[in-house]
């Protein structure tokens, strides 16, 4: 039923596949509002929600964007020079670092200045993907750090 131009139909629910999912906090970036995060939560009554990898997840990559095809076309390229896969990769806004809870990663990467860092694992900066694109210092600079690890 349509009352004054508004449509009372419950909405239609989509499959989306892993790859297009987004977080709650990446909604938000998306559209331009602050994230904020309680540091002790429990003080309200309600504990943090633990984020969890799935046991096959090797990299962790740690950005606020939404990353474009041509961004996910070159974060695969990279992937495959260290052996993994896209299925072995996840990506998490920095916010989101505070509530990860145990995993199995052996890399993560950082886009632009992290304020957690995730202990026990191979670490690697760079700057965003779309700044690396046609920047042949920045994809040098994340080789030379990639091998630093073999």
């Amino acid at each position: 039923m349509i009352l004054g131009g508004i449509n009372n139909s419950p909405p239609r629910l989509q499959r989306k596949s892993h790859q297009t999912m987004l977080t709650d906090i990446q909604r938000l970036q998306a559209m331009d509002l602050d994230v904020w995060q309680l540091r002790h939560p429990e003080i309200y009554g309600r504990e943090q929600e633990v984020t969890q990898l799935p046991d096959h997840c090797q990299l962790l990559l740690v950005c606020d964007h939404v990353l474009t095809d041509q961004d996910a076309w070159l974060f695969g390229n990279i992937l495959k020079s260290i052996k993994l896969s896209a299925d072995q990769a996840r990506q998490l806004p920095h916010a989101a670092l505070a509530a990860l809870g145990d995993h199995h990663l052996s890399w993560c990467w950082y886009i632009d200045s992290p304020e957690i860092i995730v202990d026990g694992v191979k670490s690697l900066y760079s700057l965003p993907l779309a700044q690396m694109h046609d920047n042949p210092m920045a994809k040098r600079d994340l080789w030379r750090q990639i091998c630093q690890y073999e």
